[in-house]
């Protein structure tokens, strides 16, 4: 059987970003909409309407129940805004797991290492930093404390933003906005060609 012309190969990896890109998609919008889901049932409970004020807690009172429907809520866009980054950080890995078997496949290897000489054979030079950050985003997200946090740290400080030296750079302080993630879905889209 004759090889796959790269063009082939890169339609493939193209329709699969589409569909990793819609998943992703998919699951951001249902965190993103959990905040008017939360006050919804909040006003529903109080039986408020949509522009209604919401009524005053008593933090004087123990029992008041008004503030712990408050405190729940709170709790649950606390939860939100969590399952959120999660869910940026999954799908973070999922595109450089992608990403990495394209090029092992691409340049027949076994292991991945950066492709900086291949993408610059391919005229596509100008992705390989692009690339180098969404590798590195994607170790400091799976591993955590290490090397590739640190390196990301000297390289796109921005990226951990309640840090100040590269030794506080750790998962857990790894901030990937969706504007950051769209562009590095668009940086894998350019570097496949």
């Amino acid at each position: 059987m004759a090889p796959f012309p790269p063009s082939v190969r890169i339609w493939f990896f193209q329709r699969a970003l589409d569909d990793i890109y819609a998943a992703y998609e998919a699951s951001a919008k249902a965190h993103s909409t959990r905040p008017d889901e939360i006050e919804k049932e909040v006003r529903s409970r109080l039986g408020i309407g949509p522009n209604d004020p919401f009524p005053e807690r008593d933090d004087d009172d123990e029992f008041d129940l008004i503030g712990r429907l408050y405190d729940d809520a709170g709790e649950l866009q606390e939860q939100a805004t969590r399952g959120s980054h999660l869910v940026r950080k999954a799908f973070l890995i999922a595109l450089f797991h992608h990403w990495e078997r394209f090029v092992n496949s691409s340049l027949k290897r076994a292991k991945y290492g950066h492709p900086k000489s291949w993408l610059k054979q391919q005229g596509r030079e100008d992705c390989a930093k692009s690339i180098l950050v969404l590798q590195k985003v994607a170790n400091c997200a799976k591993h955590g404390p290490g090397n590739s946090c640190k390196e990301l740290y000297r390289m796109r400080p921005d990226l951990f933003p309640r840090v100040s030296t590269e030794k506080e750079a750790t998962e857990n302080r790894l901030v990937i906005d969706g504007v950051e993630l769209d562009k590095l879905f668009d940086a894998a889209r350019k570097a496949a060609g």
